[in-house]
């Protein structure tokens, strides 16, 4: 179980596992983004640089890949303090500044409360100069069991990340 403040099990660092389908991490999405994070002092970490084909407006990223990134780490947040796979129930953004095209990002997502039902996310996504681009909030919850079976399948195992059973409650 995580802490009382929602974060990971203590020593729980590394590099997450990625699935087979997911649009960010999914090594089969043709489409995917492809996309590894990692656990780093209790927060879920990735590195991303846009693509011309991430764009909306001309000259800006669009809104719907930055909160999808953001997304991302605060679902895998939800799953390492919870243990248990985790789908978003609402999500709130707030744009600080436009991203561009071959800016290079850090996003981050951190648990700040969790109950068994509903995990409390947060986000954020700096540039390479450290500041925000973009703040997130979200809200959690575990997946039926029957679905969260099905979905653990989708994991790809790999001996430089954390096993997915030691994620979703299969040991400590």
């Amino acid at each position: 179980m995580s802490d009382a403040l929602g974060r990971p099990p203590s020593g729980l660092t590394g590099n997450l596992p990625w699935t087979r389908s997911c649009f960010v991490c999914g090594q089969d999405n043709p489409h995917g983004l492809r996309l590894r994070s990692r656990i780093e002092n209790g927060h879920v970490i990735l590195n991303y640089t846009p693509r011309e084909s991430d764009l909306g407006y001309r000259h800006i990223v669009h809104g719907g890949i930055a909160m999808t990134l953001l997304d991302e780490v605060m679902t895998w947040a939800a799953i390492a303090a919870s243990r248990r796979v985790c789908v978003a129930a609402e999500l709130s953004v707030r744009l600080k500044k436009p991203i561009q095209v071959g800016q290079a990002l850090r996003v981050e997502g951190w648990v700040v409360k969790h109950t068994s039902r509903l995990i409390l996310t947060e986000g954020l996504i700096t540039g390479a100069d450290g500041a925000g681009r973009l703040a997130a909030s979200g809200k959690y919850m575990p997946m039926p069991e029957e679905h969260a079976r099905l979905t653990e399948k989708d994991f790809v195992s790999s001996p430089d990340v954390i096993p997915p059973g030691r994620l979703v409650g299969e040991g400590e």
